[in-house]
């Protein structure tokens, strides 16, 4: 009973491992089935828009003509506009929009008059003549009085105090500084003098010479009054505490002079710009202190939101959206990096440690540790067998819509594979001498043809290609040819203007070499390897990005190149340095749109804090997996809301600040908003940076360890 019991322990063990290979190779084969079936759903999407017809097939097509259409139309009416070419004078628009619920404040037709325009900035009155004729002999007289100057009845009375006056020819401009001046009341006369018979100039002209001129009555005059006032208040705050002010307040009741076509052109450019450097905020500022009525920055706002919106959007999600059923999990994922590089391993001549291989998959980045070993047969340096590793992992994630930064790091365990191609000398014993030499010379003799025609072909390669050899060398064993090859073009600004990539290069010299020493191969196998000089490991691996770590946080993670309208537009240095920030941003707040969705990206994109624009929203839609037309919905509401929102506000705050003299702090805090949106997208960029390689320094660390 025992002996027929103890021999079957062995076979149950014997067994165990086989088993669990099959189990195992039965996993493989069940997930490669499953990549292949995803592979094939993403190589063949049928027709779309951005790729193989011209004619749009789904709603994001539409929406990307539509934002096509509405940017032309917009940027084009603000170029005309700011032209002057169409009704460049017309104040049609701003005339009769002023004094409606979209613009309260009325503004009045100026345009056939000569006025003088004043504002207090930092202290000091600015004056300046409008629509004086460029031609014409013109000047500015200023006339100060003091409050004990006024009559009982607020009449001048006296000889002004201050007189000041610049003359020229157009319009001009003229500064009344605090200092001249003593805290205390001041009534304020203003006379634009001018001639439309002289055009000789007086900007040769004294005061007193200006002020005669007022009594000619053969020039024209315009008159315009008001009251300033100035104070000195002592600071109490913790930043100067002591300290003295001197302030300025103007006293003026004028209404505003309705804006031009041309004026309206001209400050869309102004407030494009301001919200393009400082968000939102700064451009309504901006507008608002300059009184641009509030529903044309509105209308700014949002036309730039709707182009952005309607033309970066579509193309994100073409370049970031995948079906569920096209989600890569974590065990597929590991699946289809560990085939890829078992296959690249084979035409690199390397044989891949399979059980050392680690795979972090995180929603930042992909990383993959590679430890392998070299043979006799391997001819590339560590750089290049990376740079192919990763094109081969990359060209896998393109295909699979997988956007994520990979992170690879490979490490050589043995510079060369002795076990199976070096002699055992304790095996062999004593080796015996040869009288025959005859072999090793014909051996030699043979190699010095082969180098020869290799020599011979590769000068017309060089030429062909317009490259110079920075080294090439050729080996020969019984079993196989070994070229390397190193090259470097010889065209001025190769850089830009060479376009072959090494990977065109390499398997035309290929064909070369393989008809040319055709006859002296002898049956073996040819292996070539070609790089250029000047290439980078991004160049070598054919990214489409490629990020750099800190000298904190080394390291170099490159996400896949898309072909089409999105790579091109999106895959450049400048669109990819912003796009990762708002990548970063949208992963940082994903749990708030998840816990609230729709409602929650409306309110994301509408309230005023840093790096929540359209964009922003839109590339955290994407990232919560919502539906294209909820996330546009919600993008084009909370957009909406939050330029109107500015646009109604931002006066009302500056004029706050002026009624609490604290007018002096508007270019501050529009200065302020600037610097802390700078801030902001450099602190995402940094955070985002330490995220990206911190992280993957520690699991690189740790799989070389184990």
């Amino acid at each position: 009973m025992v002996e027929d019991i103890l021999p079957q322990a062995p076979l149950e063990s014997d067994e165990k491992h086989p088993i669990e290979s099959i189990s195992e190779s039965e996993t493989d084969d069940r997930i490669d089935v499953e990549l292949d079936r995803i592979r094939d759903r993403r190589e063949n999407p049928g027709q779309s828009f951005l790729y193989n017809t011209v004619v749009p097939q789904t709603f994001d097509d539409y929406t990307l003509v539509f934002g096509l259409i509405a940017g032309l139309v917009f940027f084009a009416s603000i170029t005309i506009a700011s032209s002057g070419l169409i009704l460049g004078d017309s104040i049609l628009i701003d005339d009769t929009l002023s004094g409606t619920p979209l613009d309260p404040n009325d503004c009045i037709d100026k345009r056939g008059e000569v006025w003088v325009k004043t504002w207090v900035d930092e202290g000091d009155l600015r004056i300046e003549s409008h629509n004086v004729p460029t031609s014409s002999s013109s000047a500015i007289m200023v006339l100060v009085w003091n409050e004990s100057a006024l009559g009982s009845e607020g009449e001048i009375e006296g000889d002004s105090e201050i007189t000041l006056a610049v003359g020229g020819t157009g319009d001009q401009s003229l500064e009344l500084t605090k200092e001249e001046l003593d805290d205390g009341d001041y009534r304020i006369r203003i006379a634009v003098i001018y001639s439309e018979d002289n055009s000789t100039g007086w900007s040769e002209l004294s005061v007193e010479e200006i002020a005669e001129k007022e009594n000619d009555p053969l020039l024209l005059i315009s008159n315009k009054d008001l009251e300033i006032e100035l104070h000195t208040s002592v600071s109490s705050s913790l930043f100067g505490s002591g300290e003295t002010h001197r302030k300025m307040e103007k006293f003026d009741e004028e209404t505003r002079a309705c804006m031009t076509i041309q004026d309206m052109g001209f400050w869309g450019w102004i407030l494009m710009g301001a919200e393009w450097v400082g968000g939102r905020e700064t451009a309504m500022l901006t507008g608002g202190n300059a009184e641009v009525p509030p529903w044309y920055m509105a209308m700014i706002s949002l036309g730039m939101s709707v182009f952005f919106l309607c033309v970066q959007y579509p193309l994100m999600h073409r370049l970031y959206h995948r079906d569920s059923d096209d989600m890569l999990s974590s065990e597929q994922m590991t699946r289809l990096i560990s085939r890829t590089i078992e296959n690249a391993c084979k035409r690199l001549q390397i044989k891949p440690d399979l059980e050392s291989i680690r795979v972090q998959d995180r929603a930042i980045s992909v990383d993959v540790f590679l430890p392998y070993i070299t043979t006799r047969r391997t001819i590339m340096p560590p750089i290049e067998l990376k740079g192919t590793i990763i094109k081969d992992i990359l060209s896998e994630f393109r295909i699979f819509g997988e956007m994520r930064p990979l992170q690879i790091k490979t490490v050589c365990k043995d510079s060369n594979d002795r076990s199976e191609n070096s002699p055992d000398l304790d095996e062999i014993g004593e080796v015996s001498l040869s009288d025959d030499y005859s072999s090793f010379f014909s051996s030699m003799g043979q190699f010095g043809r082969l180098e020869e025609s290799f020599r011979e072909s590769m000068s017309r390669w060089f030429r062909k290609h317009d490259v110079a050899d920075y080294g090439s060398a050729i080996m020969a064993d019984e079993d196989a040819v070994f070229v390397r090859v190193i090259y470097r073009p010889v065209m001025k600004f190769a850089y830009f203007l060479f376009k072959p990539t090494y990977e065109h290069l390499q398997g035309d010299l290929r064909s070369q070499l393989g008809s040319d020493l055709e006859h002296l191969l002898g049956g073996r196998e040819l292996v070539v390897s070609a790089r250029n000089e000047k290439s980078t490991l991004g160049d070598r691996a054919v990214a489409g990005r490629v990020e750099q770590g800190s000298e904190e946080h080394i390291g170099e993670a490159m996400v896949a190149k898309r072909d089409g309208i999105p790579g091109a537009l999106l895959q450049n240095p400048f669109m990819g340095d912003i796009l990762s920030s708002v990548e970063y941003v949208a992963h940082k707040n994903r749990k708030r749109i998840d816990k609230y969705g729709f409602w929650g990206l409306i309110v994301f994109v509408w309230i005023p804090f840093m790096a929540s624009g359209v964009l922003v929203g839109a590339m955290l839609g994407l990232v919560a997996r919502m539906r294209f037309q909820r996330v546009l919905a919600a993008c084009f509401i909370g957009g909406t809301a939050a330029s109107v929102t500015w646009a109604y506000t931002a006066r009302g705050i500056i004029e706050v600040m002026e009624r609490y003299h604290a007018e002096a702090f508007i270019p501050f805090i529009i200065l302020l908003a600037v610097g802390f949106t700078w801030l902001k997208i450099r602190d995402n960029k940094r955070h985002r940076r330490e995220e990206l390689f911190k992280e993957s320094m520690s699991f690189f660390a740790g799989a070389s360890e184990s």
